[in-house]
């Protein structure tokens, strides 16, 4: 199992280059800072983010925060049958950074955990903290993507009328 989820997909579709390309750019809005506010504008994009010669890097638009998001990295390439979209669906760069410093943290505090049981006799009960912490971290991170990740790629299938052709995991941490 990997600490810290990521995924890569293959889409065929038999649609034409041109037209991956116009739907693309129709669902595709630029990405918008971080705004405070009650009244959010109607948006009709399924996507932020930018594609240029035929290259996209997206995320789906979703109400509230969602630190673990996927950004979506991909290509369009011409394809026998049409046209091939291959993506990597990765965390945010700051999370992967923010979580590896959680999980240090609590892997040194169980370590002490650990030689305080053993050297100065403290409760053994106290490696439940440590773990729990260690188990939620890990737990929050493959939540919030894989629930967002499948939205995304169901998003992509239904704009493109694609199938998925190939899933891989993508060698990560």
């Amino acid at each position: 199992m990997k600490i810290i989820p990521s995924e890569k997909i293959e889409l065929t579709t038999g649609l034409s280059n041109q037209e991956v390309r116009k739907i693309l750019r129709d669902n595709i809005r630029p990405k918008r800072g971080f705004r405070i506010g009650f009244n959010r504008p109607k948006d009709d994009k399924l996507f932020e983010g930018f594609f240029e010669r035929d290259r996209f890097e997206i995320q789906r638009i979703i109400k509230g925060r969602n630190s673990f998001i996927p950004q979506i990295k991909g290509r369009i390439q011409t394809d026998t049958n049409g046209t091939k979209l291959i993506a990597d669906l990765k965390i945010h760069g700051f999370v992967i950074v923010f979580m590896t410093f959680w999980l240090v943290f609590v892997f040194l505090a169980l370590i002490a955990t650990i030689v305080g049981i053993s050297t100065q006799g403290t409760n053994p009960l106290a490696l439940i903290v440590p773990l729990i912490m260690m188990s939620f971290g890990i737990g929050l991170v493959h939540y919030g993507f894989n629930s967002e990740k499948d939205k995304s790629i169901n998003d992509l299938n239904r704009i493109l009328n694609a199938r998925i052709k190939e899933k891989t995991f993508a060698n990560n941490t």
